[in-house]
């Protein structure tokens, strides 16, 4: 009887373990997203980035239960149980979302999930980026793309990530920009470099271009580094010019938002003057000259600084691709102490100038006596107008003049034979 009872227990106990095994194996472990993060923090429109989840099996209860019973029909009737944990069995982990704002980004990579990503004991994790791309027509607000985890042997996962996408830039902007600055002077350029950006930046870099080589920056570029969010810098260049005239000036912030590079830029422009400098003073030029003859310039190249200067020397900037001869070529003068007036002559030939009002330019170049750096004036122009010479007036008086000379040779000739007759009678 106790025996009986005994066995009726016992099965009880058995089917009770089968049914729990039972209920654990259907529903499986539990995996979740414990922790995530997405870099850059603020993503700019176009941008790609990362969402980083850990993915980690929750369960630390799932099991699967054996029982083995042996010597059913003996007095020796035995019972063993053993306990098997479960490992979430993970399939695959895509990207998700209806907008399409931030989608996988396919850059460098052919594949849009991971596949057969492995097993997850009771409690252990691990970690996962997946890479991701913000559309390059998304607007400014926030995002909700979803992490999809296919689990085999559990319940699929899909967990909302909230990714934030801002348009707002690094700007570069003016704080102390001149306006004029003279030949051969130096002055400081002040710029603020602002981050207007809810995230910090990295690899801020600025740099300052000009069109045409003629203005000197020291440095060249400046690295700022890291920008902390809506953080603002000031970075100083000392400009130097080589020539006057208008210039304009680029300055360009160069940085990086995560691993994505931008740049924005300045446009600003100064004019460099000649005044208080080695000047070039025109003395004599004549107003008009006959094409073909040979006009005069004269110039006095004086020094107006309170300094010498080295290797001055005037030049002709326009003779026509070489057509029109100018003589000397170039006028060397060398050192001028401050204070210094030279004159330097030059001869045009105008057979190949044009008839008419001619301009012809001159450029002043001089060497900074301290720093070596080569100056150079805008060019002086000189108006001469060419004239056509004109012709000889000889061959027509002769033509028109030619019978009444011969008139007159005849009623000479004819008064002298009347006057010879009138003596022989």
């Amino acid at each position: 009887m106790i025996s009986a009872k005994r066995t009726i227990a016992m099965g009880f106990m058995v089917l009770v373990l089968l049914a729990t095994g039972a209920v654990s194996a259907a529903d499986g472990p539990a995996v979740m997203i414990t922790d995530y993060k997405v870099e850059p923090a603020v993503l700019m429109p176009g941008d790609s980035g990362t969402i980083t989840v850990t993915i980690q099996n929750m369960d630390t209860q799932s099991s699967e239960i054996e029982t083995t019973t042996t010597g059913k029909n003996s007095q020796s009737e035995t019972t063993k149980t053993s306990t098997r944990s479960i490992s979430a069995e993970i399939e695959s982990i895509r990207l998700s979302g209806s907008d399409k704002n931030i989608i996988w980004s396919q850059e460098g990579v052919q594949r849009s999930e991971y596949h057969n990503v492995g097993s997850l004991g009771p409690g252990e994790s691990i970690t996962i980026s997946v890479p991701i791309e913000a559309a390059t027509h998304n607007g400014d607000g926030t995002y909700f793309p979803e992490v999809c985890i296919e689990v085999d042997n559990g319940d699929n996962v899909r967990f909302p990530v909230p990714v934030k996408v801002a348009s707002s830039k690094v700007e570069i902007l003016e704080k102390d920009v001149p306006s004029e600055i003279s030949l051969s002077e130096s002055k400081e350029i002040t710029l603020v470099v602002a981050n207007n950006r809810p995230n910090h930046v990295s690899g801020v870099n600025v740099q300052a271009k000009a069109e045409i080589e003629e203005l000197e920056f020291t440095p060249e570029q400046i690295f700022v580094g890291n920008l902390a969010p809506y953080e603002e810098r000031t970075v100083n260049f000392s400009l130097s010019p080589l020539s006057v005239g208008n210039k304009d000036i680029q300055f360009v912030v160069e940085y990086k938002n995560g691993i994505n590079s931008h740049q924005n830029a300045l446009e600003s422009a100064i004019l460099v003057r000649s005044n208080g400098d080695v000047r070039l003073i025109l003395v004599d030029a004549p107003k008009s000259v006959l094409k073909g003859e040979i006009a005069k310039i004269d110039f006095d190249v004086a020094n107006g600084m309170p300094k010498d200067v080295k290797a001055v020397s005037v030049v002709p900037t326009n003779n026509g691709e070489g057509k029109v001869r100018i003589l000397p070529s170039e006028y060397f003068i060398g050192d001028m102490e401050a204070g210094d007036v030279f004159s330097a002559s030059f001869d045009v030939d105008t057979s190949e100038l044009n008839t008419g009002e001619d301009r012809i330019a001159f450029k002043l170049t001089f060497r900074d006596i301290d720093s070596d750096r080569i100056y150079e004036t805008e060019g002086y122009e000189v108006h001469i107008e060419v004239k056509e010479p004109q012709k000889d007036a000889l061959p027509a008086m002769s033509f028109f003049a030619l019978p009444a000379i011969l008139l007159s040779v005849v009623a000479v000739v004819w008064v002298r034979v009347k006057h010879r007759r009138k003596i022989v009678a």
